[in-house]
């Protein structure tokens, strides 16, 4: 069999609740092209309850599957990586376990990837943001098709700490072994060093095409996120980015200050919409690092900063926190 089209890579670990529903939201999305796709999977699970829904799931799909069961477990990026080694295709995706694929996003997609000139190296859909629950809470789309230059690419990246969303992100697999797959030495902004890396070399493509849902939920590696280990990896980041000479260091750094405003503000929203005033208040403390008011204020983020900062105030004596 030829290699297929598109691999989609997906790691997983002691979430097999979380992994059925994705697979059965990707198997349902793409069976009118499956014998186009193929999925990998790999697994730091304890026990083999992830690996027997694979088999159940997967045993007959068309384009092909692939699982590995990780005895010692992998870290988290390098199970992702894992994932990504086991795929044969010409595009790969990664799709976390607690994410979704929509209906009938198949038959596009694999429209698009064809349409793709061969100079073309990353492209980005569009993404539904979803709860727990698989509730939309908002889109992140685009209104039509943008080629975006590196320097222009990179703007877009390291002024939104939310551009981007992983499942989102379509790479050919030769750009992406080239590129050296997802840093394990900057932690939780593994992606994001990647897209950095990607992005600088050949910009993306922005495509008008939904195809996934991204889950934001408790339960998300991610929450665990908001520490001074991310800001200084996110800091490395941006020195990375800086290396590549696509865009001088002054305004690189402008940009890193509105990037972690929106990051720190981004993890004391998801602690304030849980009514968690007292973590919310210690997210906020991360701007006290020397390193963050090295960068200076962010007047777009500024608002936001301030009506937080009013949110988390330290309650009376006596009041509910």
């Amino acid at each position: 069999m030829a290699n297929p089209v598109l691999s989609i890579t997906m790691p997983t670990r002691n979430r097999p609740e979380f992994l059925e529903r994705a697979l059965h939201s990707l198997v349902t999305a793409m069976s009118a092209v499956a014998e186009h796709v193929e999925i990998t999977v790999s697994d730091g699970s304890d026990a083999d309850t992830s690996g027997r829904v694979v088999q159940r799931l997967l045993k007959d799909w068309p384009g092909g599957h692939r699982y590995v069961w990780n005895r010692p477990a992998l870290t988290l990026f390098e199970n992702v990586n894992r994932a990504a080694e086991l795929a044969t295709g010409e595009w790969v995706q990664h799709l976390g376990d607690d994410d979704l694929m929509l209906p009938r996003c198949g038959q596009p997609m694999i429209d698009s990837l064809h349409r793709a000139a061969p100079e073309e190296q990353v492209l980005i859909f569009g993404a539904h943001i979803v709860d727990a629950g698989g509730v939309k809470r908002r889109e992140q789309i685009f209104e039509r098709e943008q080629y975006l230059s590196p320097r222009e690419a990179l703007r877009r990246l390291l002024r939104n700490s939310s551009f981007v969303r992983a499942p989102m992100v379509v790479v050919r697999r030769a750009a992406l072994v080239e590129a050296g797959l997802f840093g394990l030495d900057v932690g939780g902004a593994g992606d994001t060093d990647l897209w950095v890396r990607l992005f600088s070399r050949t910009g993306a493509r922005c495509l008008p095409v939904t195809t996934c849902a991204y889950t934001i939920h408790e339960a998300a590696a991610t929450m665990g996120m908001w520490n001074p280990r991310t800001i200084e990896a996110i800091g490395t980041v941006f020195d990375r980015a800086i290396a590549s000479c696509v865009v001088p260091e002054r305004e690189v750094r402008r940009w890193e200050a509105d990037f972690m405003h929106q990051f720190i503000l981004a993890g004391a929203y998801r602690q304030l919409r849980m009514r968690r005033r007292a973590e919310a208040r210690g997210v906020l403390q991360l701007f006290r690092l020397p390193a963050v008011r090295a960068l200076g204020p962010s007047p777009k983020w500024l608002p936001v900063r301030l009506a937080f900062m009013t949110a988390t105030a330290i309650p009376l004596r006596g009041s509910p926190s």
